[in-house]
């Protein structure tokens, strides 16, 4: 519709407030011939991933109770909820009645990152994640990453450094990174560095003191939810009333 509309000589404001859209999607598509072709779906990684083969030929020998299914996972290490058993199951079931076999209930690829696409926010959570919680393929992912970019190699040694400094409270550590990361391959680091610096004594302070403003920033939370219970509502006499009560 927007070229049919476009190559008909409508103005673009008229296409927008026609079709109810954006100009910039007006501008994406008023010169395609043809839709664009839909990104292909990739499935994250679940949990219950590792059990999936354990439960698939359970069902195939004739167990399809849910609750047994989820205490024998259990059994093998499995912690997380039942529902996400149960929805599986579910989906075996729905499976068997449309006349497919198991395996077309779809699952995390084995190429993938633990069924995760390389994007950059993909790869970014890999760097902030643990190393003891990352699993062996994306141990070798990232190796393999690092090992072709110095410059994300960079990134992620800094990354792992600022994250211990945050959860050790190892402020004495923080003149010794930032030095490292103004001058290090990674532009990303470098521009998040030159962050710090502007706010460097705050910054020193929340990496150093046990201290938080977490408490304020609660309360001022609440009072402001309280504040928005009575927009409209209520006068200041009941709004000071509330707020005292908090």
């Amino acid at each position: 519709n927007i070229r049919r509309l476009y190559l008909a000589g409508a103005d673009l404001r008229d296409i927008c407030r026609q079709l109810g859209i954006s100009a910039r999607t007006v501008y994406r598509y008023k010169d395609l011939t043809e839709p664009p072709p839909r990104p292909a779906y990739r499935r994250k990684a679940s949990v219950l991933d590792p059990y999936v083969p354990y439960l698939v030929a359970r069902w195939n020998e004739g167990c399809h109770n849910g609750k047994r299914l989820h205490r024998e996972i259990r059994e093998q290490g499995y912690r997380n909820s039942e529902e996400i058993c149960a929805r599986f199951t579910a989906q075996l079931r729905r499976a068997e009645a449309n006349g497919k076999p198991p395996s077309s209930v779809p699952r995390a690829r084995k190429s993938s990152v633990a069924g995760l696409s390389p994007t950059s926010k993909n790869v970014a959570a890999l760097f902030m994640r643990r190393e003891e919680k990352l699993s062996e393929e994306q141990k070798e992912y990232l190796v393999r990453l690092c090992g072709a970019d110095e410059a994300l190699a960079d990134a992620r040694r800094l990354t792992q450094e600022f994250n211990g400094m945050v959860r050790n409270l190892e402020g004495e550590g923080l003149d010794g990174w930032l030095e490292e990361a103004e001058g290090c391959g990674a532009p990303a680091m470098r521009r998040f560095a030159a962050g710090l610096r502007k706010d460097l004594n705050a910054v020193r302070a929340g990496l150093t003191e046990e201290w938080s403003n977490g408490p304020v920033e609660g309360f001022v939370h609440e009072l402001k939810l309280l504040k928005r219970q009575g927009y409209g509502r209520a006068g200041f006499d009941l709004l000071r009333a509330r707020m005292l009560a908090a």
